[in-house]
């Protein structure tokens, strides 16, 4: 069976429900959470690691870890390209402030994920 692929993306800029229960509580978790792994997304809705992992990749095709991790790297362009910590300097000041936002150690780690992930955040930088 092939999955019914939602995109991060779609998910991440919508304003509006999905009308798929389990897509909609899952961004309600990602965006009222400052930091989730996804031990604690399964708590925060109630189910099993294992239930939403199946769940989860039969509607996007992806892994609940790498939605939380391209769904982090939105928020991270999100907050550089609104310019909310121009005001910090040096820019690694800047950088570790989104990435500890955003749920990362440090900035480097974040730089290396989104090397990794090919997300395009060297842009806003």
């Amino acid at each position: 069976m092939k999955p019914n692929v939602t995109s991060v993306e779609t998910l991440y800029n919508s304003q509006v429900p999905t009308g798929e229960v389990v897509l909609d509580e899952i961004v309600r978790c990602l965006r009222t959470t400052r930091f989730i792994a996804v031990s604690d997304l399964a708590a925060l809705m109630d189910v099993k690691e294992y239930e939403l992992r199946m769940t989860l990749r039969m509607l996007t095709g992806l892994s609940p870890r790498e939605l939380i991790t391209r769904w982090r790297l939105l928020q991270a362009r999100d907050l550089l390209r609104s310019k909310a910590f121009d005001s910090l300097k040096p820019r690694s000041a800047r950088l570790t402030a989104v990435a500890r936002r955003c749920g990362w150690r440090s900035y480097r780690v974040m730089l290396k994920v989104a090397q990794r992930s090919r997300f395009e955040l060297e842009k806003e930088l």
